[in-house]
């Protein structure tokens, strides 16, 4: 199909993505002798065998500075060119009623960006984009936007909670995107989401909020960790809706940019247990080279997996010109989206 998308018209497109990703490492024979669960679970079930995990002294805005500046170098451009910087973490701030976006934007040096954050699940990264697209669209001064994605998920997982077996391959990184107006090249075409609020209390940390506060939660620390609300009827829900929702959304946003399935090169995914991304890849009929799978080495770092996908693949020079790339995600909420890219 032909795109719907106009020669002359005013693009944005991503101009350099840079990452950090943490030395130590979690294997799934750790996790396996933490939990008690058999490590083929991890390795062979869920498609895991080691994840990275930050040191105690490392921290979401620091491995954020990290990864922005390694996607400045790769846009080309200075730090003082930025206009907008978002920041799209799921889980842990450095602290609470804190600003990690202008915690990052003093660290590069971005005196001139206006900063801000959003929390959208695991589907962060992917959202950040669309929002500095249009916001970048919007004001003829405006040139350069960042996203960034930073997390240390490792701090929300309890080994000795078999319930929350699905946080395990929680991990630590990040991953910056450098978004520039007029470029020609990794064009942003669309974007589309969908939400099921019924879901939202199944998985949650239940203390640090209003309910349950930090003093409150002191004698009970497994509410300071991950926790899975009746996990086989969470399962069973899934299993009718998850699969449908993330096709859903990948028809949409491909339907907004005038293309289809059969145009796909490349999908990039948030990373889940081995049998979702294979029926997602069956449900498209697209096949094992047309996506990357970095749990096995990597885990899962929440919104920073699809761009980290991006960005890999690019380093492998897997991506061409003329390819089109949809990156596509799922988040706790919950919420599944997806936007298209097209390579030039």
């Amino acid at each position: 199909m032909v795109s719907s998308h106009r020669s002359g018209e005013i693009t944005v497109g991503i101009s350099g993505i840079g990452y950090y990703i943490p030395k130590n490492t979690v294997t799934s024979h750790d996790m396996a002798q933490w939990s008690g669960i058999d490590e083929s679970v991890f390795s062979a079930k869920i498609g895991v065998e080691r994840k990275h995990v930050a040191d105690p002294d490392e921290h979401p805005a620091e491995m954020g500075v990290t990864a922005a500046r390694r996607a400045i170098k790769k846009a080309g451009i200075a730090a003082d060119e930025i206009d907008i910087i978002v920041f799209g973490g799921l889980g842990f701030y450095d602290y609470n009623f804190w600003s990690p976006s202008a915690k990052i934007q003093a660290g590069i040096g971005a005196s001139r960006a206006s900063t801000f954050e959003i929390r959208n699940g695991c589907n962060g990264g992917n959202l950040g984009l669309p929002i500095c697209k249009e916001l970048l669209l919007g004001d003829p001064e405006k040139k350069y936007a960042l996203v960034v994605c930073s997390d240390k998920l490792s701090l929300a997982v309890n080994y000795t909670d078999p319930t929350a077996v699905s946080s395990f391959t929680f991990a630590d990184g990040a991953v910056a995107a450098v978004l520039k107006k007029d470029h020609p090249e990794n064009q942003l075409l669309s974007y589309a989401s969908i939400s099921d609020g019924s879901l939202v209390d199944y998985v949650k940390v239940p203390c640090g909020g209003t309910r349950i506060p930090l003093a409150v939660a002191g004698s009970h620390r497994e509410d300071c960790y991950l926790r899975v609300t009746d996990p086989k009827a969470l399962d069973g829900i899934f299993s009718h809706t998850y699969l449908k929702n993330y096709v859903t959304v990948i028809h949409d946003a491909l339907e907004k940019s005038g293309y289809s399935v059969q145009d796909i090169n490349h999908i990039f995914t948030n990373q889940v247990k081995k049998s979702i991304t294979d029926g997602l890849l069956g449900e498209l009929r697209l096949s094992e080279a047309q996506t990357m799978r970095t749990m096995r080495e990597y885990g899962h770092m929440g919104p920073a997996d699809t761009l980290f996908c991006l960005a890999l693949a690019q380093e492998e020079g897997r991506i061409r010109p003329g390819d089109l790339v949809v990156l596509a995600g799922s988040g706790i909420g919950f919420t599944w989206a997806a936007t298209v890219l097209k390579f030039r």
